[in-house]
């Protein structure tokens, strides 16, 4: 099944939510993200600052595999996984309108 770059943003964007939301996460999620990552980077469609913090999602979920304290992990990031989410929104608003 092919996800639309709409899709894709949103599922990004529900991963990233609920890891700051809850505070937890399993390995699977991170691939997931890299995953959805690498998609998203190769749409045409997709420009300007969400392409630029596109490879900091992508190194935070390589980190995130690696981590010892999944917990640890995503408190430290929480600033910047804040700040990914509110340019997923626009990016989502600015594509749908």
């Amino acid at each position: 099944m092919h996800l639309s770059i709409q899709n894709q943003l949103t599922l990004l964007h529900d991963l990233l939510d609920e890891q700051i939301t809850y505070k937890k996460v399993s390995i699977d999620e991170y691939k997931q993200i890299k995953k959805l990552v690498q998609s998203i980077i190769t749409n045409r469609d997709v420009e300007g600052e969400l392409l630029n913090i596109l490879p900091e999602i992508y190194y935070y979920g390589i980190k995130g595999e690696n981590a010892q304290s999944y917990f640890a992990h995503i408190t430290e990031n929480e600033q910047k996984i804040k700040r990914w989410l509110r340019m997923i929104n626009q990016v989502k608003l600015h594509q749908s309108g």
